[in-house]
């Protein structure tokens, strides 16, 4: 029963009975689905030609606890740290303030370090229940100057950049995963290394990646690569950010007929099969908040072997509403989703 409440499970079930020619029983499914704020209530979304479900929310301002916050000593010492980026320190600090801080006076703190820059306490801090709608918050437009422009210069959309920045490191500026990747695009300093002779940059070593600026600039690079090895597609391409270009090469050579909705199910790999649609889930929402509304997901789905080029910045784009439009279409839902551009249909 807890499975079959997931919206995967839901969305693939009216899938199947959209195979099985039943969409009367399939179209009040997607509606369902589509009323939530992930991979799946988007693509359910995109079937029915519904707009998107993001309801935001935001942390109101208190000037008495923030005046009582900046007070604080342990707090400030944190954020002199931060600014300083002796980080563990830092997190330290932090930690030991926020266990003494109620529930308002947590969120409050979460303001202050994000309007310092320190945007990655959000995303560890806001995880749960109706925290997660605090979506300027926990998918900050950090650097954007910097991803636009590496994005751009790498041939990718700035959301789907901004999305996979979110999914590798949330922001954490000196992550380093025990596969020994490094900053916020979780680079290997060998990859770095030629991806920075490639674009003629210098290279210090690893510790080079807890650089932003470079870190981002070389991680737009290789997420363009991998766009260009897959016919710059961004759902192969993520997948390949992920595992790396030679397990997806096997996966397409073995299903290379399967809708990308279906292939991503099949993905022999858990992490990158829920990794993909995070990063799509992820795009959608930066999408939004860089533009006030967003690209259908379905658009960024190209089936395997057609090619696909990023969209214009006049590119058409999906309204985001709250709350969804509760009525059931009055059509039912088409052999395929609509898309920006027909070209880049995604089934």
């Amino acid at each position: 029963d807890a499975q079959k409440s997931d919206a995967r499970w839901r969305y693939l079930r009216a899938r199947v009975l959209m195979k099985l020619e039943r969409s009367d029983e399939a179209t009040p499914i997607f509606a369902s689905v589509a009323r939530e704020a992930n991979f799946h209530g988007f693509l359910a979304a995109d079937w029915l030609k519904l707009p998107y479900t993001i309801c935001p929310q935001q942390i109101e301002a208190d000037p008495g606890i923030d005046k009582q916050l900046r007070r604080q000593p342990d707090l400030a010492r944190a954020f002199e740290f931060f600014a300083i980026d002796r980080l563990p320190q830092a997190r330290r600090e932090w930690d030991f303030a926020l266990s003494r801080l109620d529930g308002a006076q947590r969120k409050q703190a979460i303001v202050l370090a994000s309007d310092r820059g320190w945007h990655d306490r959000a995303v560890y801090a806001l995880n749960r229940g109706d925290d997660l709608r605090y979506y300027d918050l926990r998918f900050p437009l950090a650097r954007r100057a910097d991803v636009v422009r590496d994005a751009r210069s790498a041939g990718i959309d700035p959301a789907w950049a901004y999305a996979i920045i979110r999914a590798e490191s949330a922001w954490t500026t000196d992550a380093h995963s025990g596969a020994d990747a490094f900053g916020l695009m979780q680079l290997l300093p060998g990859t770095a290394k030629h991806l920075a002779k490639q674009i003629g940059v210098p290279f210090s070593g690893a510790a080079a990646l807890f650089d932003p600026d470079l870190n981002i600039r070389l991680g737009t690079q290789y997420l363009g690569n991998m766009a260009v090895r897959f016919d710059g597609s961004p759902w192969l391409a993520s997948a390949a950010y992920n595992a790396g270009p030679d397990p997806v090469a096997r996966w397409i050579d073995a299903r290379d007929s399967l809708e990308p909705d279906f292939f991503i199910e099949t993905i022999p790999y858990k992490e990158t099969r829920e990794y993909v649609a995070r990063v799509l889930a992820f795009a959608v929402i930066y999408d939004w908040r860089l533009n006030g509304k967003a690209l259908p997901l379905a658009s960024r789905l190209p089936r395997i072997g057609q090619a696909y080029s990023p969209p214009p910045a006049d590119a058409p784009r999906k309204d985001v509403v709250c709350p969804a439009t509760p009525a059931t279409p009055e059509v039912a839902p088409l052999s395929a989703p609509p898309t920006a551009n027909a070209r880049r249909s995604g089934f």
